[in-house]
């Protein structure tokens, strides 16, 4: 999917959720944060949340629902990151300043949450279902950015975009997952290596003299 020659949609807003389901998902995930995925259960939400089991699953029936209802909420969030890498003066350095502010900002709760619900979609087909549309919708987002790259002349046309995309997709989510299990690696200070890195990995090859 290329976004490069249509204009821009404005940022849609997220879901309109009452009061009660959006402390179910503020709930919900504290508890992920803190019990994971299957610690996590519908009853610890419950008592979370302060409210009873069947206004619980009145809005959401399984943890499933409320893992794809947070993915959602922040649709909007993540439309807003990829506006920011199109506005950067050039497209790697965009990339990389939004995942700097996801580890040191934390902007996007699955940020904290990716590792536990990617471990739980490897064997959660349910789950995995739940999330795919928008993480599809995040992929697309992303080879809009590297096609605009190719047009500035950042990344080299002959390497294959699908490829690119996803070894980004491998390192992004690689760096997340240590930034937890290693914070002695402090990563936000290697980002500016990385980024230097993989800017000359996709480079132009030099024009013979």
């Amino acid at each position: 999917m290329s976004l490069l020659l249509a204009p821009r949609a404005e940022t849609p807003a997220g879901p309109k959720r009452s009061p009660q389901q959006q402390r179910i998902l503020a709930a919900a995930m504290a508890c992920f944060a803190r019990d994971g995925f299957h610690g996590a259960s519908m009853q610890k939400i419950c008592a979370e949340a302060g409210m009873s089991a069947g206004t619980l699953y009145r809005h959401f029936p399984s943890k499933e629902a409320i893992i794809a209802a947070i993915v959602e909420d922040e649709r909007a969030e993540r439309l807003k990151v990829f506006d920011e890498v199109h506005k950067a003066p050039t497209i790697l350095g965009g990339l990389m300043h939004c995942l700097r502010l996801l580890l040191e900002e934390q902007a996007l709760p699955t940020a904290t949450l990716g590792p536990e619900i990617m471990a739980e979609a490897i064997r959660n087909a349910s789950l995995r279902a739940a999330v795919e549309p928008c993480e599809a919708e995040t992929r697309g987002h992303l080879m809009a950015a590297l096609e605009e790259a190719v047009a500035r002349g950042e990344i080299d046309p002959a390497i294959p975009l699908d490829q690119v995309l996803v070894l980004l997709q491998i390192l992004g989510d690689g760096i997340i997952l240590n930034h937890q299990l290693h914070p002695e690696w402090n990563i936000t200070e290697r980002l500016p290596e990385l980024h230097r890195l993989v800017v000359r990995m996709l480079a132009p090859a030099p024009k013979a003299v």
